[in-house]
Formats: structure tokens, C-alpha cells, sequence
């Protein structure tokens, strides 16, 4: 675990910007999955991010997350951006009681080319403190519209 740790300390470290998004940057869009909601980011600068949603599944759900941006590991794409994001967050869930959990984001990202637009997929397994005290995954598959900061 050590060094699993270890490995993502110095992948952050040593990551350089491969967004055309910039600081300011906002944008607004859906995510199909668990749980479906409302999406925004806002874009620190060219590698950091702030992203929450607000979503309806069985349960009503407030996520935000701190994203970090800009590994290029998988291979080009002829047009647009291909890249992987990680990230730490917090989830509230409200059923009958509420639920707290912390969330680590693992994503992979595609730009249009031409378009303030990105799609995403995302794997992310939730900690959960309170009540159910285990560990849930969710996923989701979104889109969001970028608007000029």
C-alpha cells in the first residue's frame, strides 16, 4: 500500500499540463449512472480541477471532488485530447439516514476538437464512514459544455 501511495505522490508531482482548459473555465452537464445527476467543473488552472453533482438514483446524492488532470498514458487521439484524471472527494447519500463516504475518482477524459465540449467516464469507489461502514463503486458516463471564463 506503501508503495502504491508512494507511486501516486510522484505521478502527481511529475504531471504537466495536457488541457486546453484554463483557469476560470466552468462547465455544466449530465452524468449517466450511479448515481445520474447534475455535473459542474470549474477549473482551477491547466491540471487541477473542483467538480461536484447533486443526482437522483434510489437516493438523493451531493458529491464534490478535487480532480488532478494532464497524464497523457494512453495513446494519441488524431483529433482532440485523451486524458486520465485522479481524484479525492466526499459524497453525502440520503435515504432514510444519511450517509457519508469518501470518494477516489479514477477518469479518463476525451476534448472535441473544435468544441468547448468533454466526455467522460468514471470509475469511483466510495469509503463510506457512517452506517453502512463499507465500500460501494459507482460509475458514470457524462458530457459537459464548457463556457469562455
Amino acid at each position: 500500500m506503501k508503495n502504491l501511495l508512494l507511486a501516486l505522490v510522484c505521478l502527481f508531482a511529475s504531471s504537466t499540463s495536457a488541457l486546453a482548459q484554463s483557469k476560470g473555465a466552468m462547465g455544466v452537464g449530465v452524468v449517466v449512472g450511479a448515481p445520474t445527476a447534475v455535473t459542474g467543473k470549474l477549473w482551477l488552472d491547466n491540471t487541477t480541477a473542483v467538480q461536484a453533482g447533486l443526482g437522483f438514483d434510489d437516493r438523493f446524492t451531493v458529491y464534490g471532488d478535487f480532480l488532478w488532470h494532464g497524464w497523457d498514458v494512453l495513446p494519441p487521439v488524431p483529433e482532440g485530447k485523451l486524458p486520465v484524471y485522479l481524484g479525492l472527494g466526499a459524497k453525502l447519500r440520503a435515504y432514510h439516514d444519511a450517509e457519508v463516504g469518501i470518494r477516489a475518482v479514477a477518469g479518463i477524459a476525451y476534448w472535441l476538437p473544435r468544441h468547448p465540449v468533454e466526455i467522460f467516464l468514471e470509475v469511483v469507489p466510495t469509503f463510506y464512514l457512517t452506517r453502512y461502514r463499507g465500500v460501494g463503486l459507482d460509475a458514470g458516463l457524462g458530457i459537459r459544455y464548457y463556457f469562455k471564463s
